[in-house]
């Protein structure tokens, strides 16, 4: 039989691109794309496509040589290639899996604040039964923590790990009044014990977050519905105001704080005051010295990059996760480990999930 009889002519070109095609699709199910680079990649397959077919309505008798026809696949198999390296790349530099999903599980009623995860993420704060202080390790070298609060008739809130991993702040309400307290943690030559940093009548606290060298803790502070975000320092006990808004987060090398203020993600360069808004969200968490996270309106996770002009934004997937609806997500200082805070509708609770890069 002849050649032709046995590979009709046009048989190579019209079957291989829609084989490739089809990969293509199948790629997308099993593994998250770069959209930008599958974008420029696809144009780069039809262009060729374009270009075949005008050939083909050119010479629509004239078969093209062996050598053309190897050519012309190969180009198409090397932008095939192509997406499916950038697509790995993408994949393993950004990606972040969910492995413990169900972590720990809080009442209902407990709220984001009162969990947190220590700058080292080996440990889990968290406040039990109202006014006992929990550690909750993430490997078997440690030993889990158990420290009573100080004992008044107020409730415990908006846990804050320091640092250094010795300290932790925390938040009590009672009635009108507000307290922050720090609490060192025992050690194997230390009970461990509390200490009052603040307390003020009419007005409410959240959120604190300890500066890069500890000495000082930024928080929400509310009074007569407006928020302010005030810093106190831990030696000299000074406090001052530092912006509008709630919810403050320093960058790990101290240079930008992050806030929210009427429902947008603002960073504030700490030595300028230069303040840059983000978009809509909640929660902000520092993943790196310029990066940072946060929670948009749809619960999803997205990532800036702040140091760059225009400030670059995207949703950041998370592989392995079973919740609809975010609330917060908070990182390790490495920005390796990943904190996920979530509720739970069957049965109604509060669910925490540790995520990695």
């Amino acid at each position: 039989m002849r050649e032709e009889n046995q590979n009709p002519r046009g048989y190579d070109e019209d079957q291989t691109v829609p084989m490739l095609l089809t990969h293509l699709k199948q790629m997308r199910r099993s593994v998250p794309v770069n959209y930008q680079l599958k974008s420029d990649l696809k144009k780069q397959l039809l262009q060729r496509m374009k270009e075949l077919e005008a050939q083909k309505k050119k010479s629509p008798d004239a078969s093209l040589s062996k050598a053309r026809k190897k050519l012309i696949q190969a180009g198409v198999v090397s932008l095939v290639v192509a997406l499916a390296f950038g697509t790995y790349g993408w994949w393993t530099k950004d990606a972040i899996s969910v492995r413990e999903p169900k972590l720990l599980t809080l009442p209902v009623q407990a709220t984001a604040e009162e969990v947190d995860m220590d700058p080292a993420g080996t440990q889990i704060a968290y406040i039990s039964q109202s006014s006992v202080l929990r550690t909750l390790p993430l490997n078997t070298d440690q030993k889990p923590i158990s420290v009573k609060l100080p004992p008044t008739e107020g409730k415990y809130s908006s846990v804050s790990w320091s640092n250094d991993g010795t300290k932790i702040a925390v938040v009590e309400h009672q009635n009108q009044l507000s307290r922050l307290w720090v609490v060192d943690l025992p050690t194997t030559y230390s009970m461990g014990s509390s200490r009052l940093l603040k307390e003020e009548e009419g007005v409410s606290y959240q959120a604190p977050s300890w500066s890069q060298n500890d000495d000082s803790i930024a928080y929400s502070r509310t009074k007569n519905g407006v928020q302010e975000i005030w810093v106190s320092s831990t030696i000299s006990f000074q406090e001052w105001k530092i912006a509008e808004g709630s919810q403050p987060e320093w960058s790990p090398d101290g240079r930008f704080l992050a806030f929210v203020n009427e429902g947008e993600i603002r960073i504030m360069e700490t030595r300028t005051g230069k303040i840059t808004v983000l978009g809509k969200g909640e929660w902000p968490s520092w993943s790196a010295d310029t990066q940072v996270t946060y929670t948009d309106d749809k619960g999803k996770l997205v990532e800036s990059t702040v140091d760059a002009q225009p400030v670059v934004t995207r949703e950041v997937p998370l592989f392995n996760s079973s919740t609809k609806k975010l609330i917060r997500a908070n990182w390790s200082t490495k920005g390796k480990q990943l904190l996920l805070i979530s509720h739970e509708e069957q049965p109604k609770t509060l669910v925490i999930s540790l995520a990695s890069r």
